[in-house]
């Protein structure tokens, strides 16, 4: 018998998402799964109780080639999530092995930017591209580089925690990792909330924000508020946005992408927030790179990039010695 489909699961900080993805690459059936539990094989268990009933709405699980899953923390080479402190079963995790023997279907591990990234280059705005960095700004910041149609993963498979790069910023801004001034303090949803906050507290300027109690205040609030047309909302974005090109403009130096790729909800927050990042971006550019590197939005939810990109794994997946 063809196997027709393959499950592709985005193991997120809060929700897991789970999709059956078809050879064609659209998600044709999704669920999702609370991520907090107390135990990993009670996680297992509710992941395995969602996917029986997808998998048999689409025929059983002979017509499912394997699965690919993605965490932030995901060893491709191992099938080991090396440390999850979000969840209370944190620690060097088999779960690719776990969820394989629960299934008994091939499984493999990547994190999410490495997964996404692949989605975006089978299905997505990178279509045709072999040489782009796809930069994710949700909750966390992450990075997922390709070069020569090939995923960079590194020595150590951590190549992608570009959301803890030093920006040299002198606010001295504390990030969850525990160093000062890295990338995901300011460009993920809490680091423009922290924005935002600074300015309420720095600036007298009126703004719509001021009647939300601060502890209250949500990156959906800065959003709305922004497009709008708050001018204190607009320049946490800008501020934002500021950073962010300046990194993407010595990124370039490294790999000489052909294109950054922007996804996740703060990336598709406004036009205001592309064009501060363009605009860094060009004045802060060496010249040599002028011209020669887009930056895209991404057209997929980013879920659903990760969805595409881990049921590509589980079409070709690799045996882990864990």
């Amino acid at each position: 018998m063809t196997k027709t489909y393959a499950i592709g699961i985005d193991m997120g900080n809060s929700i897991t998402s789970i999709g059956i993805v078809d050879t064609q690459g659209n998600i044709i059936n999704k669920s999702s799964v609370n991520s907090s539990h107390q135990h990993i094989s009670e996680y297992i268990d509710s992941i395995y109780n969602h996917l029986s009933i997808l998998i048999e709405q689409q025929g059983g699980i002979d017509n499912i080639k394997g699965v690919g899953i993605s965490s932030p923390d995901g060893n491709y080479f191992t099938g080991c999530v090396e440390f999850a402190p979000e969840h209370s079963w944190s620690g060097n995790t088999p779960i690719a092995q776990i969820l394989a023997d629960k299934l008994q279907l091939p499984v493999t591990l990547t994190n999410g930017a490495n997964a996404a990234a692949m989605g975006e280059m089978e299905y997505g705005i990178a279509q045709g591209m072999k040489d782009f960095i796809l930069i994710s700004l949700d909750d966390e910041v992450c990075r997922g580089a390709v070069a020569n149609g090939e995923i960079i993963y590194g020595h150590n498979i951590f190549s992608g925690k570009s959301g803890h790069i030093n920006v040299h910023n002198d606010r001295g801004r504390v990030c969850k990792c525990g160093r000062k001034d890295c990338l995901e303090a300011y460009c993920s949803a809490d680091g423009i909330i922290t924005t935002a906050l600074e300015l309420l507290t720095s600036s007298k300027e009126t703004s719509t924000l001021r009647n939300i109690p601060q502890n209250e205040l949500t990156f959906e609030n800065i959003y709305e508020a922004s497009i709008q047309g708050d001018s204190l909302a607009k320049e946490a974005f800008r501020f934002t946005g500021d950073i962010l090109g300046q990194l993407l403009s010595d990124l370039i130096a490294y790999s000489s992408p052909k294109a950054f790729i922007l996804s996740g909800k703060v990336a598709k927050s406004n036009e205001h927030f592309i064009q501060a990042i363009e605009k860094s971006f060009k004045d802060n550019l060496l010249q040599i790179y002028a011209g020669k590197t887009k930056i895209l939005t991404s057209d997929i939810e980013n879920s659903e990039a990760i969805i595409l990109g881990t049921s590509l794994l589980a079409c070709n997946s690799k045996l882990v010695d864990a």
